[in-house]
């Protein structure tokens, strides 16, 4: 297996290792050093060490349906892999209780070592609790956290892999979510057309994306700055509805944007085309508008037609494939 010059690609497949676990023969923690791609600024989460095991029992448990309380659904039922971890052409996903509906569009799941908070609303800066919100939420799996941990403590199998990976007797909600954590730090996308651009591996950037890059960097990057697409602010945009009492959301990164539509914070754009159209002339002037979208005695950001189908050109060279058809360890 090659090497990838941007991250260091683990030499132990999740196949081969969720093989081990089931027949109790990982005995040793292998550390995935996963280093920092050469155009991104250093990760803000530090901790904590990731090893295979861990990351791959985190997987298993963000795979498993019987964590939640009508034991059809998990966390990867809505951030699905070839989706970057999203919910593709979902605007707001169903729960275990389909009559109570969240109002938040599912988001995409990537670089999170680099990620200050967490949520549309930037409400949590802990990731461990954004598993836990998921497992609780009577949106999402509607369980109880104790019956989560109740559920794990009476699995054999989790029994053997807590205690072979971390000396774990008795399983706690902690130790559930951090393996969960592990997991979540391991998504790495940075491997797209334009990381093999900027990293001088390869330019396949034709004339028309060359300038969707210009007008992104031009018009965009205030908001969706450095490699990551996104400066880690909260902002209004002028999307909040009347009677939400948030009126500023995350800045998203731009990152695998292509395959993890629907958009904005409650899915109400289909397309990238719609969320330029916005961008050009759905603005309007509210109290607590971004001042970076009233310049100039106009609100929004002017482009033109031929101006934002180059910018979604460019948007589309962010699509990692291998990140989204991975079956290694990143």
């Amino acid at each position: 297996m090659k090497k990838n010059k941007l991250f260091v690609v683990a030499i132990i497949t999740f196949s081969t290792v969720l093989l081990g676990l089931a027949f109790g023969l990982s005995t040793i923690k292998t550390v995935v050093a996963v280093r920092r791609p050469v155009n991104f600024p250093a990760p803000f989460q530090k901790d904590p060490a990731l090893t295979v095991e861990g990351i791959t029992l985190g997987q298993k448990l963000f795979d498993d349906v019987s964590l939640s309380k009508n034991g059809k659904l998990a966390c990867a039922s809505c951030h699905n892999q070839v989706d970057a971890y999203s919910s593709a052409g979902i605007k707001i996903n169903e729960g275990v209780n389909d009559q109570i509906l969240g109002t938040r569009n599912t988001p995409a799941l990537m670089n999170l070592q680099w990620k200050h908070s967490y949520f549309r609303d930037g409400r949590e800066t802990k990731l461990q609790n954004t598993a836990i919100n998921a497992f609780i939420s009577p949106a999402e799996m509607g369980e109880t956290m104790d019956n989560v941990v109740k559920k794990i403590n009476q699995s054999p199998i989790y029994k053997q892999h807590f205690k072979t990976i971390f000396g774990i007797e008795e399983i706690k909600a902690k130790d559930i979510t951090g393996a969960i954590e592990q997991y979540l730090l391991s998504l790495v996308s940075a491997n797209s057309r334009y990381d093999q651009l900027v990293a001088k591996q390869k330019d396949t950037f034709s004339p028309d994306e060359k300038e969707g890059l210009k007008l992104f960097k031009d018009n965009c990057a205030s908001c969706h700055a450095t490699d990551l697409f996104s400066d880690e602010s909260l902002r209004n945009i002028g999307t909040a509805m009347a009677n939400d009492p948030v009126k500023k959301f995350k800045v998203p990164s731009l990152r695998n944007a292509e395959v993890s539509g629907p958009y904005l914070h409650d899915g109400r754009f289909n397309t990238l085309e719609e969320v330029l159209e916005y961008y050009a002339s759905g603005v309007k002037k509210e109290a607590g508008l971004d001042p970076l979208l009233q310049q100039h005695g106009q609100t929004g950001i002017p482009l033109t037609g031929a101006e934002q189908k180059k910018i979604i050109l460019f948007l589309k060279t962010l699509t990692d494939h291998a990140f989204i058809n991975k079956t290694t360890l990143q």
